[in-house]
């Protein structure tokens, strides 16, 4: 390969990134110099360790071939698609984006932890939850009495109060067109609201 007249870290870094999209094996320190065009191996080690310290790379020097990318954390929050607020829905949640935002700004201590959903429906509206609002979920998050939850209620997802009485639980619509829902079997909080998130146009 002959060598390129970019910047060397650029090179490299192209030169995996085109091996892990074909599903190549990491390559060798002398098939880095040839991409480098670099005559010794030396040269390219010390390259290596630059970008190595600089958590560019990763690099096992008692490997062979063991040279590849460091994957960068995700950041920002999965929009997991959107939630009933009104009747329950059982729709499948499918990542779509990612939301860029600090989640721990909003109180949700672990980032991993944190999701979104948009809302559908006028059910929770006495709470402040509109239709195409953006919600702020915290899956870690111990659920409390009064807490909007993100919920699967007998198999249907749904956005709604929880309500904790006699040491039952159900979840409550905050619209008076909508009934109370209790769960005829099972009752699962997949995460509670920590924020809303509204779009405003003009």
């Amino acid at each position: 390969m002959p060598r390129s007249e970019s910047n060397p870290k650029e090179t490299l870094l192209s030169f995996l990134e085109k091996l892990e999209a074909a599903g190549s094996p990491p390559p060798s320190i002398r098939e880095v110099c040839q991409c480098l065009g670099y005559q010794s191996t030396n040269a390219a080690m010390k390259l290596i360790r630059r970008m190595q310290a600089g958590e560019q790379l990763i690099y096992d020097a008692g490997c062979s071939r063991s040279l590849r990318l460091a994957k960068k954390a995700k950041t920002g929050v999965p929009l997991l698609g959107s939630i009933a607020a009104g009747f329950p829905d059982t729709q499948d949640l499918e990542q779509a984006e990612q939301l860029q935002l600090d989640p721990t700004t909003f109180d949700i201590k672990n980032p991993a932890d944190a999701f979104a959903l948009r809302v559908r429906g006028d059910s929770m509206t006495g709470r402040k939850f509109f239709d195409g609002d953006l919600v702020l979920l915290d899956r870690s998050a111990t659920p409390k009495n009064q807490d909007v939850v993100a919920a699967l209620i007998d198999q249907e997802c749904t956005l709604k109060t929880l309500v904790i009485k006699n040491g039952k639980a159900f979840l409550k619509a905050e619209n008076p067109a909508y009934p109370d829902l209790i769960p005829a079997h099972d009752l699962q909080i997949q995460g509670v609201a920590k924020a809303v998130i509204r779009i405003l146009t003009a």
